[in-house]
């Protein structure tokens, strides 16, 4: 199976690896947290910022690999305190219409990885609009 390594110019950086990875029709995006693509840090307590940030740093590595905020069809959101959701939901909902609300879910966790203030952490898959079979 090919596989794609995609890369974002700025925003959250992965260190680690590529901040997406494209594989048989679908984009697998790596962690993506509540980055001010400005800084590369996560630098405010704020849910709602920090979801918007996040957002952003989703469509910057969808738009690298060759997608869009309609193309997400699942997000898994870890968060460290669940009362966060209705600032997280608030700001998440503006970035899909009914139409391209991907499937989804949220658990808490214990900790999202990083040593900065972020709050949660998402898994993003989305269909890859330009894979031919």
């Amino acid at each position: 199976m090919a596989k794609e390594q995609v890369y974002v110019e700025s925003g959250q950086s992965h260190g680690q690896g590529p901040d997406a990875v494209k594989a048989a029709g679908l984009i697998f995006l790596a962690a993506v947290r509540g980055v001010n693509p400005a800084t590369g840090k996560c630098d405010t307590e704020d849910v709602g910022e920090q979801t918007r940030f996040a957002m952003e740093n989703v469509k910057a590595a969808l738009a690298a690999a060759g997608a869009t905020m309609d193309d997400v069809v699942r997000v898994a959101i870890y968060m460290i305190d669940m009362n966060n959701r209705a600032p997280f939901n608030k700001v998440y909902r503006e970035y899909f219409s009914e139409d391209t609300l991907p499937a989804r879910f949220a658990v808490q966790t214990d900790a999202v990885g990083g040593t900065d203030l972020s709050k949660f952490t998402l898994e993003v898959i989305a269909a890859d609009p330009n894979f031919a079979k």
